[in-house]
């Protein structure tokens, strides 16, 4: 017995359509190879279950019949012909088979047999006979073999896209192969598949629109249903209509659409890259179409022209710029027209008519065509070089100052080489000359002691004056001061200097009363010292020294006055700094280490008080030194002196 039902199972196993047997309570006991290949199910996994499970739940119940029992009754009505039902996959997919349904035994040896199979491609069968129903209990066979149709099928086989068929309920009834090789699944599987039981939302409304009479387009990734293969796809959807006018399903065209999505993805990639490097480019970007109106600008741009990115669309310079727009269109329109870039134009904003701040631009410009040389419009690069501009001028003024230091240097050098040699050589001639006449005995001329003495103290003051410098610059210079009659300090000044007044003539205007002030007498004494000597120096022969003490509110004010060459406005302010001297002054004519002035404004406002000078070219100077009187407790000179000469 178990021979015989081994040999049974091998023949139902080899036979072509899928058959399911079940007992008399509808389980399954067995399903040959063809219904696993079929339902994807496996003999083992079914065995006992319920046969209902092959099928939607909607379909389980006919009445107070099940499924199988109500296809049992009506076969005698069917005459021996299969119904067309939807099965259920094991992974959930509908699929439309004929079904013809057979019993044999009654009771506990009732044995009920399935056979199912899967309808054939319309486009394979159309000389095959097709069921149409005609009335309700009636058919007629229709039989079409005509070349149109013929033709038909040779277009839709051919043709280069996946298209596929599809009937009201919705069920595929027929594809070409090119539609088998993009979704990836065998054709046996995709005829029959009812549209509705893939589980995807979008591709069911378009499916439900073309029913309904509409077109319809899905675009999205298909996953096979029979394997792992995920296709983007492009489905157009469109309605059948049969001669009535009425729809009778529905034809989809497949498009594989994998290179496309690389495309646009490479596309996107480029256009983001393209997009950061505009967005954060370090200069002004924009593009302008042929009419010179703004298409699309960067924040860079945005922010030297002053407005905002998106106010630049549609409009042209001369709306937004105003009086800096005519120029900016110019350029633009002259790089449209010559074809050629304009490169590194410079602009002054002040100068064009910019509103805002001063500010330095430099503009490029340059078509922009397409590959096969369409003008599109004209492109545009701005860089505030403003900063960069400031910079250079800045390194040019550092550099003008490092050669003009490198001048005074060199200068001081010169004129420091030759005033302290200048004592020294005729120093050494009266000290020859004395060693001469000591040596023979002869008589010493007290003259010569004094010439000699004369040079050395000059040879002095000159190193004294490096070592004041050298004091006030790491601000070491001392002072010792003490109640002090200025008065009396200028008189004894100006008699020490008797034997250098030469032939000029000193003349000295007393206050009406003693003028006290708290000072260092010395360093006071070498304020006026420098004062009058300066004043000698500078004036002709003969000409006429004044000096004026007197007192003015709070203040001592002491002038010096000369009829000398006079110091140049513009340099009059720079008359006090280290080394400085007039362009009017030779070294070789006038002495002198360019110190003076210099330790006499320290040491004055050291005091408390100010030194400053009113002169003009050719007609003498003035020099004044404001210092507070003994007890007072104002330290600054007369408002009326000018603010701009003071030092």
């Amino acid at each position: 017995m178990a021979g015989a039902n081994e040999e049974v199972s091998a023949w139902l196993d080899a036979a072509v359509d899928p058959l399911v047997a079940c007992d008399g309570n509808e389980r399954i006991s067995f399903l040959n190879r063809a219904a696993e290949r079929l339902l994807d199910w496996k003999r083992e996994d079914l065995e006992g279950q319920p046969v209902s499970r092959l099928f939607p739940q909607r379909l389980h119940q006919h009445g107070d019949q099940s499924l199988v029992r109500y296809l049992l009754s009506r076969r005698k009505a069917l005459g021996g012909r299969p119904t067309r039902v939807l099965a259920h996959r094991r992974d959930g997919v509908e699929i439309l088979v004929e079904l013809t349904v057979g019993a044999s035994g009654q009771g506990g040896q009732e044995r009920i047999i399935l056979s199912l199979r899967r309808l054939h491609e319309v486009i394979d069968t159309l000389r095959e006979p097709l069921e149409q129903p005609r009335h309700q209990d009636t058919a007629r066979l229709v039989e079409t073999h005509s070349s149109g149709d013929d033709l038909y099928r040779l277009v839709v086989a051919n043709a280069p896209l996946g298209i596929f068929h599809y009937d009201t309920t919705p069920v595929i009834t027929a594809c070409n192969e090119l539609f088998v090789t993009l979704i990836g699944s065998p054709k046996r599987v995709l005829v029959g598949l009812n549209l509705l039981s893939l589980r995807d939302e979008r591709m069911m409304h378009c499916v439900r629109e073309t029913l309904a009479g509409r077109s319809a387009h899905f675009e999205g990734d298909y996953s096979s249903v029979t394997g792992h293969k995920v296709t983007p796809v492009h489905v157009r959807f469109a309605p059948c209509y049969n001669d009535a006018g009425e729809v009778e399903g529905g034809v989809g065209i497949v498009e594989d659409i994998s290179e496309r999505r690389h495309a646009e993805r490479q596309r996107d990639e480029s256009l983001a890259l393209l997009r950061i490097l505009f967005d954060s480019a370090p200069v002004g970007l924009g593009f302008l179409d042929t009419n010179l109106r703004y298409v699309r600008v960067n924040e860079r741009l945005a922010r030297i022209n002053g407005m905002p990115a998106e106010a630049h669309v549609g409009k042209s310079p001369c709306e937004l710029l105003g009086p800096g727009g005519p120029p900016t269109e110019a350029m633009l329109r002259e790089a449209l027209d010559s074809g050629a870039p304009v490169v590194e134009r410079q602009v002054d904003t002040e100068a064009v008519g910019f509103p805002g701040p001063r500010r330095l631009l430099t503009g490029s410009c340059y078509p922009v065509r397409t590959p096969d040389g369409h003008l599109l419009g004209v492109g545009a690069l701005v860089e505030d070089a403003t900063q960069r501009k400031l910079a250079e001028e800045e390194r040019e003024r550092l550099y003008r100052e490092a050669q003009e230091a490198i001048r005074v240097r060199d200068d001081f050098l010169s004129i420091a080489s030759h005033e302290l040699k200048t004592p020294l050589t005729p120093l050494s001639l009266r000290l020859a000359t004395l060693e001469r006449k000591l040596e023979r005995g002869e008589h010493v001329d007290p003259s010569t002691l004094r010439h000699a003495r004369q040079h050395l103290l000059r040879m002095t003051g000159l190193i004294n004056d490096l070592l004041d410098a050298s004091r006030i610059e790491a601000g070491r210079l001392m002072l010792h001061p003490q109640p002090t009659r200025m008065d009396s300090l200028v008189e004894h000044v100006l008699e020490s200097m008797e034997a250098q007044r030469g032939s000029h003539e000193l003349r000295f205007e007393h206050p009406e009363q003693a003028v006290q002030v708290f000072a260092d007498p010395y360093r006071l004494e070498q304020v006026i010292s420098n004062l009058v000597e300066n004043a000698l120096k500078y004036s002709p022969d003969g000409g006429l020294i004044r000096v004026t003490l007197q007192t003015r509110g709070e203040l001592a004010l002491l002038s010096v006055s000369d009829s000398g060459i006079g110091i140049p406005e513009d340099q009059q302010k720079l008359l006090f700094e280290r080394y400085f001297r007039a362009r009017n002054v030779s070294s070789r004519s006038y002495g002198g280490l360019g110190l003076g002035l210099y330790i006499s404004r320290d040491i004055v406002e050291h005091h408390g008080g100010r030194i400053w000078v009113e002169s003009e070219v050719g007609h003498g100077s003035t020099f004044h030194v404001a210092l507070p009187l003994l007890g007072a407790s104002s330290t600054h000179p007369p408002a009326s002196q000018p603010e701009r000469r003071l030092h």
